[in-house]
């Protein structure tokens, strides 16, 4: 079965071009001229790749950590909806049988709505001293157990790590050689432990200066750097950055962009599951690692302890906002698009391109979400609200 976008102003390989889209079995076989099976109109809006989020909570009240079908299946509509077609779903540090749950919950899932990558552990090998809204107690070094994180190799596919933790290391050179992406954060490192994962594989950094460490001293007068500033200097890693100008406002967003550039930044929404919820009070998590949280002013907080506890915006919106500040759309797009792509080592997303599956956003003038496209099937975008 085909179908052609036509009349576009299509974002592909680096550059937009006025060209037609044919999609062929969900992939793309054409970006020129040809016309082919069913046509939808772009009339000459903007068409860019489906955007991809690697690390994500939740959405529409539901949490990664639940353990229904439902849930999953009302996080991927939101995504979906918000015109992210690829996620990792990102768990919470809770007990290793918890989060067993949680993950095999989203193993078992029939991709029906937006594409799951994976999942992505956040915690619990993350520095007490750095915990944010995960809860303290039930964090760990690596040293003293990784074995369910291998036992759920098929799914498990990022995992954020402390450098400072007993073990980091070691995790790193297994995890990269099982196929793991390592996200560094959470943490309390110096450069030297920083720089003996980065060499052992660990490749980004999670939610930069968001619990990101920065320079100190340990025994000695000497001041190392920490994630923070290895992250900015070291092109190995990419930056997550949640660009929702609360958690890195748009001023410092602009530092990192200057250092990093797009190929080494990720934008991510962090996004909870009050995300798309209207403000009040909520809860993350579920069971005994519940923490309450607020829904205020566009940001999620932790009212007890005064400190942001992850954002409600989808990275379509940090891609309208970033445009604002006079961020290229071209390098707008790719933070969320062909970099966590390439982060994800997934060659068949990420672009506008023959061999891509047929995932696409149309936009409008203002880079909402007009139309999305799933492997090449246009989404009924206001059925994915029913029953929320």
């Amino acid at each position: 079965m085909a179908i052609t976008v036509k009349n576009a102003k299509v974002y592909s390989q680096g550059k937009f071009i006025d060209a037609n889209i044919v999609i062929e079995d969900g992939i793309i076989v054409s970006v020129g001229d040809k016309i082919k099976g069913e046509v939808i109109d772009a009339n000459g809006k903007r068409c860019v790749a489906g955007y991809i989020d690697v690390h994500t909570h939740g959405g529409w009240g539901k949490d990664c950590m639940d353990t229904s079908k439902e849930a999953i299946d009302t996080i991927c509509r939101y995504h979906l909806y918000t015109g992210t077609t690829s996620f990792v779903p990102t768990t919470m540090t809770a007990s290793t049988k918890d989060i067993d749950k949680a993950v095999d919950n989203i193993r078992k899932y029939d991709d029906k709505y937006s594409r799951i990558l994976g999942v992505h552990l956040e915690g619990p090998y993350l520095a007490q001293k750095s915990a944010g809204a995960h809860p303290p107690q039930l964090l760990m070094p690596p040293s003293k157990d990784s074995s369910f994180v291998w036992n759920n190799i098929d799914i498990v596919k990022r995992v954020t790590l402390a450098p400072n933790l007993d073990g980091a290391k070691e995790f790193c050179v297994e995890a990269t050689k099982k196929g793991v992406q390592v996200s560094m954060g959470h943490d309390d490192s110096i450069d030297d432990e920083i720089y003996a994962c980065v060499d052992s594989g660990a490749d980004s950094v999670t939610h930069m200066y968001n619990c990101t460490s920065r320079p100190s001293r340990r025994t000695t007068p000497k001041k190392h750097l920490g994630l923070t500033e290895v992250g900015l200097i070291d092109d190995r890693i990419v930056a997550e950055v949640i660009a929702d100008d609360r958690h890195v406002p748009n001023a410092l967003f602009k530092m990192i962009y200057k250092l990093k550039g797009a190929k080494g930044i990720c934008l991510v929404s962090d996004s909870l599951s009050v995300s798309g919820m209207p403000k009040g009070d909520y809860y993350l998590g579920s069971g005994q690692s519940a923490q309450k949280i607020r829904i205020d002013d566009g940001v999620a907080i932790l009212p007890d302890l005064n400190t942001y506890a992850g954002s409600v915006t989808p990275v379509g919106k940090m891609v309208e906002n970033l445009y604002g500040i006079g961020i290229p759309l071209e390098d707008c797009i790719d933070m969320c698009t062909k970099t966590p792509a390439r982060l994800m080592k997934r060659e068949d997303i990420g672009d506008i391109a023959v061999g891509k599956l047929g995932d696409i956003n149309i936009l409008n003038d203002d880079l909402s979400i007009s139309a999305t496209l799933l492997g090449g099937v246009l989404v009924d975008r206001e059925s994915l609200k029913n029953n929320i």
